[in-house]
């Protein structure tokens, strides 16, 4: 299937590496990606009855102060 995408900059340079180092045309690249990224699932729990990521016991933690101070962020 042909068609025009308009990637981010950085995105851009992600997929253009990607393709690079297993020889690949932009395009099949940017589809491997893509099925690697929608692949992949997180491990999920239910607690008190709310689903919950398994994060590494490294992970930062999440706070409602963190949480407010990246909606504040948000446009």
């Amino acid at each position: 299937m042909r068609t025009t995408l308009t990637l981010e900059s950085d995105a851009f340079a992600v997929a253009q590496n990607y393709a690079q180092a297993r020889a690949l045309k932009l395009g099949q690249a940017v589809s491997e990606l893509i099925r690697l990224g929608s692949a992949e699932r997180l491990p999920m729990r239910q607690k008190d009855g709310v689903w919950v990521f398994e994060l590494p016991a490294d992970a930062p933690k999440v706070t409602a102060a963190r949480v407010k101070e990246l909606l504040e962020d948000t446009p």
